[in-house]
């Protein structure tokens, strides 16, 4: 396997989600169900007055979280760019600026100063734009500016680094080694499977749109008489049977000579192996990325109700581990830093409890909704699970659903409507032990219709 170094790592990993389809669609997708369309903070101080105060601050400070060359940037931006910012760089840097909004510093600006020594004074040195103590603690960073020349785009400028310290930061980074001192891109592993997937891609696609344009063959039989000589009007050393290619414009209309004839070209490709090729290669590259083949590629046709299950529970399983990384390494910092702020400005109490707080993560949506819910009861019934966890896993507050509950309840009172009982179920439920006999009930239905699609 050829060695590359990190800066090439990260151009490439850069270029993919740019330009390459699977690539950047297989992040979206990674980031849509890591964050969703509901993440929010929930303060849980343990006083609903407190609470109410912290989240109306948070809340305000959501909305321009960001400031940079591009404009102002909500927090919800903030966080799926730096956690796509790992996975394409490795790390990024965010610096916290004395308004409480943050700057972005991307990975390849983080290098040591020309003429700085590597090693450093004393017990301190100079690691690829990271400044360490003597056991590997971070003490700051070395930032160099860039700054865009017209048509030019990027170009470095000849001015001095910044040196910021650790405590005014944001850093999250992706590692492998304990002491490893900036992160590399997630996407590495998979990287020279997908390079070489992608390639092969365009380049099928490239013969196919080829194969597809050599339009037509004309071929023209040779003129010879019946008795196996060479007609009159033909030179004898012209005589043959050929054929030659004419590229066809779109509508064109040929006129044959005498003896010829006009033949179409049958496109070969892509063969019949560039499905399962194709196939292959994204599972190989999603098992680095923890991507199941049917998120990947947002084909579930081939599936059934046990199977699509399997396959999103392993891509959710992979999906808490970021959401975990996030909340450690954005998010709680961020939020740590906004109430310490509030509280030095005298805008929030001077309350410990102020830092505890919970995170509302996107709900996800079950497979077969009535399962689910059948599960959750049962879980509920047997103590296992709260009603609080199951509202949770719908991406909502239990508090916020508890007071719509009753303002709900008292409407109705208001208006003199009963609430309905629901009625008692009488059916046998002996026949449906642990949703066995449903799932198969549900994988024979998925057979049957592929069946039909298929006959």
């Amino acid at each position: 396997m050829t060695k590359i170094n990190l800066g090439r790592l990260r151009e490439m990993c850069r270029m993919h989600d740019r330009q390459s389809a699977l690539m950047s669609g297989l992040l979206d997708r990674a980031l849509d169900n890591i964050f969703g369309d509901n993440f929010d903070f929930i303060p849980a101080t343990g006083d609903v007055e407190l609470d109410k105060l912290a989240k109306l601050y948070i809340t305000k400070k959501m909305s321009a979280a960001l400031a940079s060359a591009s404009g102002e940037s909500d927090f919800i931006d903030i966080a799926r760019t730096s956690l796509r910012a790992v996975w394409t760089d490795g790390d990024v840097l965010l610096a916290k600026r004395p308004d409480g909004t943050l700057l972005p510093f991307e990975a390849d600006q983080i290098e040591t100063p020309s003429g700085r020594s590597a090693g450093g004074n004393g017990d301190k040195q100079i690691v690829l734009g990271v400044e360490l103590s003597g056991v590997n603690k971070h003490i700051a960073y070395y930032i160099r500016p860039r700054q865009s020349r017209g048509d030019s785009g990027m170009v470095r400028l000849d001015t001095a680094s910044q040196r910021i310290v650790r405590r005014d930061v944001i850093f999250p980074a992706y590692r492998k080694r304990h002491n490893q001192t900036r992160g590399v891109p997630f996407l590495a592993s998979a990287l020279a499977t997908f390079d070489r997937t992608n390639n092969w891609l365009d380049n099928e696609s490239l013969a196919a749109e080829g194969n597809a344009m050599l339009g037509w063959k004309i071929k023209k039989e040779s003129t010879v008489d019946d008795m196996g000589g060479v007609a009159d009007n033909e030179d004898p050393s012209t005589v043959s049977t050929f054929e030659k290619v004419q590229k066809m414009e779109p509508f064109q209309v040929f006129e044959l000579a005498m003896g010829e004839d006009l033949e179409m070209i049958g496109s070969n490709r892509p063969g019949s192996n560039f499905e399962p090729y194709l196939v292959t290669c994204c599972r190989v590259i999603g098992v680095a990325v923890g991507m199941p083949l049917e998120l990947f590629m947002l084909d579930f046709s081939k599936t059934n109700y046990s199977s699509a299950r399997a396959s999103l529970g392993e891509a959710r399983r992979g999906f808490r581990v970021w959401q975990r990384f996030a909340q450690n390494k954005i998010c709680l910092p961020w939020y740590q830093w906004q109430i310490s702020r509030g509280i030095a400005a005298g805008e929030l109490p001077a309350r410990s409890e102020l830092y505890n707080v919970r995170f509302q993560w996107p709900r996800w949506e079950y497979i077969d909704p009535a399962k689910s819910a059948k599960g959750n009861e049962t879980d509920m019934n047997n103590m296992v699970k709260s009603p609080q966890e199951c509202i949770r896993e719908q991406g909502w507050e239990p508090a916020e659903v508890a007071d719509e509950i009753a303002e709900w309840l008292k409407m109705l009172e208001e208006r003199g409507i009963k609430k309905q009982q629901p009625a008692p179920d009488e059916r046998e439920t002996t026949d449906d032990e642990d949703g066995d006999k449903d799932d198969e009930d549900s994988d024979k239905k998925d057979e049957e219709e592929r069946n039909q699609q298929d006959g």
